[in-house]
């Protein structure tokens, strides 16, 4: 009876992961958009402190340019990142990755009480 439940799982294991697999790009935009909500306060409180000396003009164009660009940048290549580091992971484990992937950003997310 065990075997027949473990053949199960695996089955199930497997079908999941690839059906998952095939939407692995808009899995992968998710995990960084999810981040850049959480983080991206930092980057701007980080920007303000660095650009606090310079006149207001400077920073406010500083700030529309690490929101147009700046973000646009480390969403793009983040993404090929990650995209790149799941194509060592054996299909087998994708659907593990995301379920512990997605646990973990809404662990995240409720320590910085935006859940």
């Amino acid at each position: 009876m065990d075997i027949i439940n473990s053949l199960n799982f695996y089955s199930f294991n497997t079908g999941l992961s690839n059906w998952l697999w095939s939407h692995k790009q808009m899995i992968v935009t998710s995990w960084i958009a999810v981040l850049l909500v959480l983080y991206g306060d930092e980057l701007n409180k980080l920007l303000k402190r660095i650009m606090r000396p310079y006149h207001y003009l400077l920073r406010m164009l500083s700030f529309v340019v690490l929101c147009t660009v700046g973000y646009g940048f480390i969403a793009i290549y983040s993404e090929i990142g990650v995209n790149q580091l799941l194509s060592f992971v054996h299909r087998h484990w994708f659907a593990g990755i995301v379920i512990f992937i997605y646990l973990l950003l809404g662990f995240l997310a409720e320590r910085k009480h935006q859940a």
